[in-house]
């Protein structure tokens, strides 16, 4: 199948190089320095066991708006930031039967991709693999963990049809008729994981190996399930954190994409993770003050990027 896979960085490098072994992929990104090391080098993967391998074989790249062929499968791993940019700028991929899956983090993504493509061919998927891009194409598979992928139009052959796409690439996915909770679920260790570690700048274990930091979790996740709950989704708390914990200590050596944000000093997804907890808050009247602290507080320290470190 051919597939396009728009943001190269750490993830969509991870799963464009792992889609390869088997498919022909199109890796597009606006950063040049990438796309051009992908093109003449291919795709590193660095494994946590300290192996690294070089996918080079199926793999071309460009930068984002020049590839003008229709492709089979688009998958989104740009921020949620810069969606509605990318997509624009990436028309010429999709053709009448084109899937577009995105597997970005925060809610409403699939809403921006339905205005570019019909909504019967927008897939929503969440991944617990953790990565980290280390730049010219390299990137370091931190974690690894199941996908899942389903259909808000209910077209569960197309998810089925990817499902086992990726299953054959060696990439663990099942299919979820609900959703909703899948986005819920995904957002429930972002708004936690990715806050905490980016906020601290410490690994994604630390969250669950220090007692202040699981109690700062625990407040934002059960404000969260209280706002899923009034929109119809319903949560057991108790579960919901064991899930996060679980990821804290699966990928316990890791460093979340928030964080990695951090680092490089550039705009984070703050708005479409924890704001997007705020905002849907307030159509039921729900408060999330620790939420609302959180957003202003990443905020706050992305105005620091000006200053000299």
């Amino acid at each position: 199948m051919k597939t396009a896979i728009i943001g190269a960085g750490a993830m969509g490098c991870l799963y464009g190089a792992y889609l390869s072994r088997s498919n022909q992929v199109i890796m597009i990104d606006s950063y040049a320095p990438q796309t051009e090391s992908i093109a003449r080098d291919g795709i590193t993967v660095a494994e946590t066991d300290g192996t690294e391998k070089v996918f080079k074989e199926n793999i071309s790249a460009c930068l984002s708006g020049c590839c003008k062929e229709k492709v089979d499968l688009v998958i989104v791993f740009v921020k949620s930031t810069n969606t509605d940019a990318a997509l624009s700028e990436n028309q010429s991929l999709f053709g009448e039967d084109t899937i577009v899956l995105t597997l970005q983090n925060g809610a409403g993504n699939d809403r921006k991709v339905s205005k570019y493509v019909p909504e019967k061919n927008v897939l929503v998927g969440t991944s617990k693999h953790n990565a980290v891009n280390l730049g010219n194409g390299k990137t370091r598979h931190g974690g690894s963990g199941l996908t899942v992928v389903g259909s808000k139009a209910h077209c569960m052959e197309k998810a089925e049809k990817i499902a086992a796409l990726f299953c054959e690439s060696g990439i663990e996915t099942e299919t979820s008729e609900d959703i909703q909770r899948i986005i819920w679920s995904k957002l429930f260790v972002n708004l936690s994981i990715n806050a905490f570690t980016a906020i601290t700048q410490t690994p994604i274990g630390y969250l669950a190996q220090n007692p202040h930091a699981w109690d700062f979790a625990r407040r934002l996740i059960y404000e969260a399930v209280d706002v899923a709950e009034a929109d119809g989704t319903y949560f057991d708390r108790r579960e919901v954190l064991e899930t996060v914990k679980k990821v804290c200590l699966d990928d316990a050596h890791g460093y979340s994409s928030m964080y990695q944000d951090r680092k490089r000093r550039v705009k984070t997804e703050i708005d479409a993770i924890n704001g997007a907890i705020v905002e849907q808050a307030k159509l039921y009247g729900v408060p999330t003050p620790c939420n609302a602290l959180i957003v202003d507080l990443v905020h706050a320290i992305e105005g620091t990027y000006g200053f000299a470190e």
